[in-house]
């Protein structure tokens, strides 16, 4: 008692001497040690000065923190959920481009053998015609392709013939009307002759605009060239243009829908600073009240007053004070819990609350920028689906291999060529492993006009593959 009543004067230095002694003679009456009254007044220091810089009581402030703690869970939480959903947008934006892929690749293979038979004026119901003569030509020992090369051969003469002949009666024709606009201008010349540097400004002006109309005429050509080859396209691609949207919008809702998260976050951010920043305002007032020397000499001296009026009126040295008795006890007591009050704070908040909270904030930051990033490749896999480039797809379980079966005969094929397949269902989205056809059963079913059929193991629904896309995937070269 005797050292902290020492230690304690000479924290009190500022104080009078008389002042001092009533204090110290005020904390003896009283049982209070001075390293208490150290406590209650830093305590006290603490909590008033919390409470003016904020204007709000302890209870709100720990109201408040609670209230937003319980909110970054559920923000948490709502992302979490929100990845998830991501995850499974992205699986079936992948199932969505293989079949767009293999449709696509399909459906350019058969435009481009139209296109090719339309170049050649052969007609479609024909093949199986030209199938057979092809047969017979090859029974009779000939080469087929040579023999269509000496036939295209022909064509290209009789074509390139009739194109001359053509040219040769445009160009007499030119020929004539030439000749007689130059009878009309020498005419107009021979009149004009006295002009001749006007006129052949004009002829120059003439020659110039001539060129212009060429030209003009063939980026004509050019452009209705061009024009019919994208309505050909256009007409093509017409099939899948409503799905391609209805992914594409899913896409942009989903879109919007981080964004209101990555706002939402944001807000919780900024909530998050200002209780940090409280928290280091609080942390910095602990700092000064855990130095005695800068405690104020007013809050002292009051303190010191009211506990000395309380010692008077206890010895019943100031009757007329008596009466006040009881008043003056609750003023100190709430002074005393003033001050006792931030210690018990200290108690029922301890430090690693904040620690945790500030960990938590880092995490929502953290997982807000892998957000960002995850939104990043989600515009990176539209971008690629826009230019139709490939998605690789998901590895499916092993399975057992099944046979290829014919449409026509439902017969299935034998001919193992050692090559699995995976082939994944349009209804239900799920893979089957097959067996490569042969590249013998493979042309055999080309030149009959046979679509390979398989039933998928999951939905018990049948699936059709061209052989033709089989053979130049897988036997090209």
């Amino acid at each position: 008692m005797d050292n902290g009543s020492e230690n304690f004067s000479e924290q009190t230095k500022g104080l009078e001497g008389d002042e001092t002694a009533q204090l110290l003679t005020a904390l003896k009456s009283m049982g209070v040690a001075p390293s208490q009254l150290r406590k209650y007044v830093r305590a006290a220091m603490r909590l008033r000065e919390l409470e003016k810089q904020y204007g709000k009581s302890y209870n709100v402030l720990l109201r408040d923190y609670e209230k937003k703690f319980r909110e970054s869970v559920k923000l948490e939480y709502a992302i979490t959920e929100l990845l998830e959903k991501r995850k499974r947008i992205e699986d079936d934006l992948n199932v969505y481009m293989e079949q767009h892929k293999l449709t696509l690749e399909t459906v350019n293979k058969v435009v481009t053998v139209i296109r090719m038979l339309e170049q050649y004026s052969v007609d479609v119901n024909n093949l199986e015609i030209l199938a057979k003569a092809a047969a017979r030509i090859s029974q009779a020992g000939l080469d087929v392709n040579k023999v269509f090369e000496h036939f295209a051969r022909l064509e290209e003469a009789d074509k390139s013939l009739r194109a001359v002949n053509e040219q040769i009666l445009k160009e007499q024709e030119r020929l004539s009307q030439i000749q007689a606009e130059l009878a009309e201008k020498e005419e107009r010349l021979r009149k004009m002759i006295q002009w001749t540097p006007e006129l052949e400004s004009l002829e120059r002006i003439r020659q110039t605009l001539e060129n212009k109309i060429s030209e003009l005429e063939g980026k004509h050509a050019e452009l209705s060239r061009k024009l019919e080859e994208e309505a050909k396209q256009y007409e093509t691609l017409i099939g899948f243009k409503g799905d391609a949207e209805s992914v594409y919008n899913a896409i942009k809702k989903k879109k919007a829908e981080l964004e209101r998260l990555n706002e939402e976050v944001e807000r919780k951010r900024e909530t998050l600073e200002i209780l940090e920043e409280e928290v280091s305002s609080a942390r910095s007032l602990l700092m000064l009240l855990q130095n005695p020397e800068l405690v104020r000499r007013e809050d002292l001296e009051a303190l010191s007053r009211q506990l000395a009026n309380v010692a008077s009126v206890k010895a019943g040295e100031i009757p007329v004070l008596k009466p006040l008795e009881h008043p003056l006890v609750e003023n100190v007591r709430k002074k005393v819990v003033e001050l006792v009050l931030p210690a018990i704070k200290n108690d029922l908040i301890p430090r690693w609350v904040f620690e945790k909270l500030e960990k938590e904030f880092k995490d929502v930051v953290a997982k807000k920028a892998q957000l960002e990033e995850e939104n990043e490749k989600l515009k990176a896999e539209l971008q690629r689906y826009v230019s139709s480039k490939p998605i690789s797809s998901e590895e499916t379980p092993p399975q057992s291999a099944v046979f290829f079966r014919l449409r026509k005969k439902a017969a299935p094929l034998q001919d193992d060529s050692g090559i699995r397949v995976r082939l994944k269902c349009p209804y239900c989205q799920s893979t089957n492993l097959l067996v490569l056809p042969s590249k013998g059963e493979l042309d055999r079913c080309i030149s009959e006009g046979e679509l390979l059929i398989t039933t998928c193991s999951r939905c018990a629904k049948d699936i059709s593959v061209d052989p033709v896309y089989l053979n130049e995937r897988f036997y090209r070269g």
